[in-house]
């Protein structure tokens, strides 16, 4: 029998960034400035963490002097106008290297449901006008919001966070992961990149501390991703690639021990994104899992399916027996992937972690308790059952050679056992996903689950077996320069359509094309589009819808989820 893994709570307790919260705190104070240096913002400025009476505000001084090391005194305002001839709220906030330069307020005593604007300033020198807006504290007014992933910046210029900063107004952005990559040049980015100026900086991977603070300015630097945190609160979570490719508690893929030790580099990275995201902390052992109220329509909780709970995923090419077996000139040895298979589909295996079960089984029931509508999850990886599909009528056996060898495998395993786990996402951790569908039935609602991670266009009934029950709606949205699978294996249409002939719970599947999802919400239904933009690699581009599926209130009770079709 196979020796099953649990992750213990206290393991995973000991195993949290030290210093997540602390990462947060600045010094923020109303005594006359005294700490004044030239400065510039580089960086723009951006908010996040909406709730009824507070928000974050956030901002980055560039010292002028390279070598200044010394604290900056910050001035913040919060306006009800763009003039600021109406300023409801001020302060400083001292800023200084041990956080970068950055400034991080959370500006409380704001007023429900409303718009705002707010700036900084050091001495004379000011930065751009944000515009912010908080959430409503009652009521069932629709909401929309935009949600994106996967923006990966030798691949291509920001076009995706230019249309969503140009075709709102939104409630908020929400970003599931993968804001930054940890890859050094050459190593996951267009061949193009030089030509577009989008060469990295550090050239190199990031480990430490300063590289992972330059990769961050470099990405904030960029116009369009600046100009869509200036319009937007953002509500944000992490992936792996704020890490390390395909990390978990104790280490990642892309993390090998001439590297350093996995838990420095995750105190670093953590620290690191805590500097200079809009997000509020407030518990340092689930330092991103968090939840928001839209009025009385929406609860929308944000997951940690990455770092806080994640043991190692099994792996196909590092965990897969081999048996010996009969084969045309005698015995011979061949991966087990049938009892692989059965491990992934009931080995108990940490995703969550129990502590995160626990928080998000008291968040669903207090949700379902106050008769809230819709039941919101904003996460990483792909919840539902999804194995890749059989592919040899798509593909014939000399042009499946040509393909890369994990699709080759893919495409091998999935014919031969009618279908391909991915070990990464849920489908690897199946035990944890049907506790997380027992709260779905254990506490009524309409569920809708956000995913990044793939690069991909999906929308899915939520089930954990081919022909199951459905228990809600899962949209999973491209990326924003990232490429899907269609890139890498072509035959488009006939590969998309080869999910909809194997998964008769999908509703929609793109893999290939960039952009974003929008979500318009109300009390009857959600409608989620699927944006694309015409091109990455020019910064003259058109964005369209290319799907709009509509999912209503009340659809899932009986088991059965239908997405209706209201692309115009």
């Amino acid at each position: 029998m196979t020796k099953k893994n649990f992750v213990k709570r206290r393991d995973v307790l000991k195993t949290v960034p030290v210093g997540a919260a602390f990462a947060v705190s600045g010094c923020s104070t109303d005594k006359d400035a005294q700490n004044i240096a030239p400065v510039t913002f580089d960086h723009g400025v951006a908010s996040g963490d909406p709730l009824q009476d507070r928000v974050i505000i956030w901002t980055r001084v560039n010292p002028v002097d390279p070598a200044f090391k010394g604290e900056i005194d910050v001035t913040w305002q919060v306006a009800t106008n763009e003039d600021f001839s109406d300023i409801l709220k001020s302060g400083k906030f001292t800023t200084n290297p041990d956080r970068d330069f950055t400034v991080k307020e959370d500006v409380t005593g704001l007023s429900e449901g409303k718009k705002y604007y707010y700036r900084f300033s050091v001495g004379d020198k000011k930065s751009t006008v944000g515009e912010t807006k908080t959430l409503r504290s009652g009521g069932l007014d629709p909401i929309r919001l935009a949600v994106a992933s996967c923006s990966n910046y030798p691949w291509g210029y920001f076009n995706g966070y230019r249309s969503i900063a140009e075709t709102g107004p939104f409630d908020a952005v929400i970003h599931l992961g993968d804001y930054i990559y940890e890859y050094g040049d050459g190593q996951y980015g267009s061949p193009n990149a030089e030509k577009m100026g989008r060469l990295l900086d550090p050239p190199h991977e990031i480990l430490t501390i300063d590289d992972y603070r330059r990769r961050y300015a470099q990405y904030r630097a960029d116009e369009d991703l600046q100009e869509v945190h200036r319009k937007y609160p953002f509500i944000v979570t992490w992936d792996d690639h704020e890490f390390a490719n395909n990390a978990y508690i104790t280490g990642a893929q892309n993390h090998s021990e001439d590297e350093g030790d996995w838990q420095t580099r995750r105190r670093v990275a953590t620290k690191v994104y805590m500097e200079w995201m809009p997000v509020r902390v407030t518990n340092s052992e689930l330092p991103t899992v968090r939840s928001f109220e839209f009025g009385k329509l929406a609860t929308l909780a944000m997951l940690d399916t990455r770092i806080v709970g994640r043991e190692r995923p099994l792996e196909y090419g590092r965990d897969v027996e081999m048996i010996e077996v009969d084969g045309p000139n005698g015995k011979e040895m061949k991966p087990d992937y049938a009892a692989f298979h059965k491990r992934l589909e009931t080995e108990e295996r940490s995703l969550l972690g129990s502590a995160q079960e626990a928080w998000l089984d008291k968040t669903l029931e207090k949700s379902s308790k106050d008769g809230i509508p819709w039941q919101i999850l904003g996460q990483q990886i792909i919840m539902s059952y999804r194995p890749e599909p059989p592919l040899s009528n798509v593909f014939t056996p000399e042009e499946i050679l040509a393909l890369p060898p994990g699709e080759q495998r893919s495409i091998n395993v999935a014919e031969e056992f009618g279908g391909y786990y991915n070990p990464d996402a849920w489908d690897g951790y199946q035990p944890a996903r049907r506790r997380v569908f027992d709260m779905f039935e254990k506490y009524p609602g309409n569920p809708i689950v956000l995913t990044g991670d793939t690069h991909c266009g999906w929308a899915m009934s939520l089930t954990d077996k081919k022909d199951g029950k459905h228990y809600g709606a899962e949209f999973a949205v491209q990326g924003v320069t990232s490429p899907g699978r269609g890139d890498r294996i072509g035959r488009v249409a006939q590969v998309e359509q080869a999910y909809y002939d194997h998964l008769p719970h999908m509703a929609y599947a793109s893999i290939l094309g960039r952009g974003y999802m929008t979500l318009e919400i109300n009390a009857h239904d959600t409608v989620t589009n699927w944006h694309f933009v015409s091109t990455i690699e020019s910064k003259d581009f058109t964005t369209e819808i290319r799907k709009s599926l509509k999912y209503t209130a009340g659809d899932c009770a009986d088991g059965q989820v239908t997405l209706e079709d209201v692309t115009s």
